[in-house]
């Protein structure tokens, strides 16, 4: 039954053209533009490494957030509103199938997109190696563990598709373009970047390129986004049992 639903869930969630474009066209978009005007050049801004690298690693983590903060959030609400989450309880599916099955759908379009991403880098703008591999990937799975988990609560708790589009875009073009996915952090002041690095956006982006340059695992940021998994996991079930 589970197998089913993911199966379900992923057909209907890429046939929504929001997703789509935001997931896969959005974060590929950018990053070229990106990497067309500051691909290979080096400054202190870029914090150790190249523009290239900066920029790679920041919209990789976008591919996951965009997912987390619009994606799955409008894909719940909309079931909510339709009684979708009712008829799921009816047949005996739990709530914790329900989000359980978010996980692997945002797994399979995070990786989708992130391997878009990477091919254009490496073929088209020479992007570095990461020295670190494992570091990198276990970065991205918890990313995705914990931006679905937080996903799944806000697509419980808000009212209507068209909400969680609106708080979406503004969860994610608050954060991102703060930590990375526009003007290096080094160009804003001191205390947005304070900020910004302990939203869940900045604790991804850097999670993933601390490894990416050689400078080892974050482990503040992986716990924190592991501690953020299992509050918003625990209340997205609970709230999903009683949709």
């Amino acid at each position: 039954m589970t197998g089913q639903l993911v199966w379900t869930e992923l057909k209907l969630l890429t046939r929504e053209p929001l997703v789509l474009v935001f997931s896969l066209a959005f974060p590929v978009t950018m990053m070229v533009l990106l990497l067309v005007s500051f691909g290979g050049e080096t400054s202190p801004v870029f914090g150790g490494g190249d523009g290239t690298v900066f920029y790679v690693t920041a919209y990789l983590a976008a591919a996951i957030a965009v997912l987390g903060f619009m994606g799955t959030p409008a894909h719940l609400a909309a079931y909510r509103d339709s009684g979708v989450l009712r008829r799921f309880q009816a047949a005996g599916l739990a709530g914790r199938a329900v989000a359980g099955s978010q996980v692997v759908v945002m797994a399979v379009l995070a990786v989708v997109g992130a391997t878009v991403q990477l091919v254009i880098a490496y073929t088209g703008f020479d992007l570095a190696a990461p020295r670190d591999v494992a570091g990198v990937v276990t970065a991205f799975a918890v990313g995705v563990i914990a931006f679905s988990a937080l996903g799944t609560l806000l697509g419980s708790l808000l009212p209507s598709a068209r909400a969680a589009q609106g708080v979406g875009l503004v969860l994610f073009f608050g954060t991102f373009f703060l930590v990375g996915g526009g003007p290096p952090p080094g160009r804003l002041p001191a205390a947005v970047n304070t900020v910004a690095g302990y939203t869940p956006t900045g604790l991804l982006v850097d999670s993933i390129r601390r490894p990416w340059l050689g400078d080892g695992n974050d482990l503040t940021a992986l716990g924190l986004l592991a501690a953020l998994a299992a509050v918003a996991w625990v209340l997205a079930i609970r709230r999903l049992g009683r949709s």
